[in-house]
Order: C-alpha cells, then sequence, then structure tokens
C-alpha cells in the first residue's frame, strides 16, 4: 500500500514541462477573457458632439446664429458605447419646405436613431434651437469706394467715379432691402494730388450672408483740386 502511494506521488510530482506551461497559458487567457468581458460590460458615459446640419430648400439661407453641434452625453457598457459613437450620423432636419420663417427646433434623443436598449441618453445641449430661414434674392447695390487717409495739404476731393458703379450681390432678402451701398478694399489717398486711378474689390458683409454674385473688381478715379483761399 505505501509502494503504491509513493508511486502516485511521483507521478504526480513528474508532470512534463509543456503541459505546466499549457496549463498556465489557458489560465492566464481565461482570466484575460473575464477580464476583457468586465471592461466591455462596465457602465461608462460618452460625450459626444453630434453635427446640426439643417436641410434648406435651394435659393434660401439662415440668416441666425445657431450651433454648430449638439452636446450629447450617453451611459452604457464601454463596447456599445464605442459601436454607437462610430453610427451617430449628424442631425439634420428637413426645412426645405420653409421659404421664409421661423422654426422652433427641440432636440431630443430621437434624433439620434435608434440606439441600443443598454445605451441610454442622460443629458444633452442645447434643448432647443431656434432657426430663422429666409429667401435669398440678388440685387445691383451701388459701390462707395473706401478712402483711407488724407490728401496733400491744400488739396481736396472733387470728384470719385466707380466703373461699374454697381456691383450683383446676393443675400437674405431683408438684409438686402436695407443696404445702400457696398464698400471696396481701403484706397489710400495720403497726400494725394490730381487724380489717381486704381482698380479694387468690391467688399460685402460676409456675417450678414452676402456674396458678391460676380467678379467684383471695379476700376476707381479719384479727382482732387486746389483748395481756393
Amino acid at each position: 500500500m505505501n509502494r503504491a502511494l509513493n508511486i502516485l506521488r511521483s507521478n504526480r510530482g513528474s508532470i512534463p514541462f509543456w503541459e505546466s506551461f499549457a496549463l498556465k497559458v489557458v489560465s492566464f487567457l481565461l482570466a484575460l477573457i473575464l477580464w476583457v468581458t468586465f471592461l466591455g460590460l462596465k457602465r461608462e458615459e460618452l460625450h459626444k458632439r453630434v453635427k446640426l446640419e439643417p436641410l434648406l430648400a435651394p435659393g434660401t439661407t439662415i440668416t441666425n446664429r445657431i450651433p454648430t453641434h449638439i452636446d450629447f452625453t450617453l451611459s452604457g457598457p464601454r463596447l456599445l458605447l464605442k459601436t454607437v459613437d462610430k453610427k451617430l450620423n449628424p442631425i439634420q432636419p428637413d426645412l426645405r419646405r420653409n421659404r421664409e420663417s421661423t422654426i422652433g427646433f427641440t432636440i431630443s434623443e430621437d434624433l439620434l436613431g435608434e440606439l441600443p436598449k443598454e445605451v441610454r441618453v442622460v443629458a444633452f445641449s442645447p434643448t432647443n434651437v431656434l432657426i430663422r430661414v429666409e429667401e435669398v434674392v440678388e440685387r445691383y447695390i451701388p459701390v462707395s469706394p473706401s478712402l483711407q487717409g488724407s490728401t496733400e495739404a491744400g488739396w481736396e476731393v472733387e470728384s470719385v467715379t466707380v466703373t461699374p458703379s454697381k456691383v450683383a450681390v446676393r443675400g437674405p432678402k431683408s438684409v438686402l432691402g436695407r443696404i445702400d451701398s457696398v464698400g471696396t478694399a481701403p484706397i489710400d489717398i495720403e497726400h494725394l494730388t490730381g487724380v489717381m486711378e486704381t482698380e479694387v474689390q468690391a467688399e460685402v458683409d460676409t456675417v450678414q450672408n452676402l456674396a458678391l454674385s460676380r467678379d467684383g473688381l471695379v476700376k476707381v478715379k479719384i479727382r482732387t483740386k486746389k483748395v481756393a483761399r
């Protein structure tokens, strides 16, 4: 009996090295899988900025400032959040039927599309967006050159001629209705005497969504004269 126990103990202690190493590798892999699974199921929060890109009808524009992105905070398992992050598309409210109106656009989690049951939206900002849509029109606006500096002492500007006298400008209907003229790049008349001719670019206020419809290059002729004493 004692002899049999000694043989068993001897065999138990003689496991080949490769078998021992294989067992350790399997144990490590199992532990790694459990750890990765735990991390994947662990709930986290994802802060995501989603683009806001309203769809507009041709010949219309947005005339007020709106946010470029909507900030969302989502909560859920890490693996699912990574999947959702890759699939989030820009928010595109359809305003193509609106040519001139003010639209109050309410932000909600539904704008993100269908989310996995385990993922939920816990916060978003802003909660509402006001969008003003207006028709874009074109008008020919007189050009008023932007003169910079002062003529030579004893001289004054007698006349300013612009060719062409008007340029085509596109922009919101209400904005164009309030504009009497557009300026140009600065023209330096410091110490000017006699006549000056130059070409400059007409300039519009892009902040108000204005743009030149065609080439805005104009010729400017400035004539000065001596001041009578």
